[in-house]
């Protein structure tokens, strides 16, 4: 049974763009313009709000325990993609599916996919200063009231275990390295009895023993608990070193997952060009 598939996303983004203005009979209408809205300055061009599309019709399927790589280049929608599975920000469209059950467009909610097994962790771990490690990874869990005080109790201490953060159960966020912070953030989603764990660039700023360490523990996790894992990357070399498969966002899709050592046969000169 396929841990998690998606099928045909979208996701829209409203800006603002310069468009010509036409001319009225008679008058300018940038002139008319310009009396209303006084020190603007108009000419023939105004911004007006417009759609533009940032993800269109991107796909995948995972199967439990499956870990996939997302790469490619800056500003492509690689963390929107993220949010938009995790219902932080609202697809255009899309369907979406988790273990075999689909869900429904009112359901594709922060709170709503949290509860059916999504964890998102953060680029920058989003942890709060003024609380504990321990306290960090407890806070959801008495938040969303789940469990007896001495459930969340064992449910904090096997995910410090997990990440080898136990040890630094009673330390602030402050006093923690930067590759800590990273696998207690990893905790708090895990605690939470995530299925599918959604990493935003996890390694970013890691030492070389720091990210080996890291991607060590989410390897356990896949093994361990068939604990399933979409990880933006930068650095192509993870996908090599966890062996997992990767997809480029190109052109506002995904490609087809390929293997570390499969890049520089793919047919997209693209692919091959950054294998390289």
């Amino acid at each position: 049974m396929e841990s998690i598939s998606i099928k045909n996303l979208k996701f829209n983004l409203r800006t603002f763009i310069k468009s010509e203005l036409p001319r009225a009979i008679g008058k300018s209408l940038p002139s008319v313009l310009s009396r209303t809205l006084s020190g603007a300055k108009l000419t023939n061009t105004v911004f007006l709000p417009s759609f533009v599309n940032i993800l269109d019709g991107v796909s995948m399927s995972l199967e439990r325990g499956e870990m996939l790589c997302i790469s490619g280049k800056s500003g492509a929608g690689k963390s929107l993609l993220l949010r938009a599975i995790a219902g932080l920000e609202r697809a255009s469209a899309g369907e979406i599916s988790l273990f075999g059950e689909p869900i429904k467009s009112n359901e594709w909610t922060a709170l709503s996919m949290a509860q059916k097994g999504i964890g998102f962790v953060f680029q920058n771990s989003a942890l709060i200063s003024d609380l504990t490690v321990k306290e960090n990874i407890a806070i959801p869990l008495l938040y969303h009231n789940i469990g007896t005080d001495e459930e969340i109790e064992q449910k904090v201490n096997r995910a410090l275990l997990l990440m080898l953060a136990n040890d630094f159960a009673n330390e602030y966020p402050y006093a923690l390295s930067l590759g800590m912070r990273k696998r207690v953030a990893v905790a708090r989603s895990w605690a939470m009895d995530a299925k599918i764990l959604l990493l935003d660039e996890p390694t970013a700023g890691l030492d070389r023993n720091s990210r080996i360490n890291f991607l060590s523990l989410m390897n356990n996790l896949r093994e361990l608990y068939k604990t399933t894992i979409i990880m933006v990357i930068s650095d192509l070399q993870i996908a090599y070193e966890t062996n997992s498969k990767i997809s480029f966002l190109m052109d506002k899709k995904l490609t087809p997952p390929l293997y570390f050592n499969q890049l520089k046969d793919s047919e997209d000169q693209r692919i091959r060009a950054m294998a390289r």
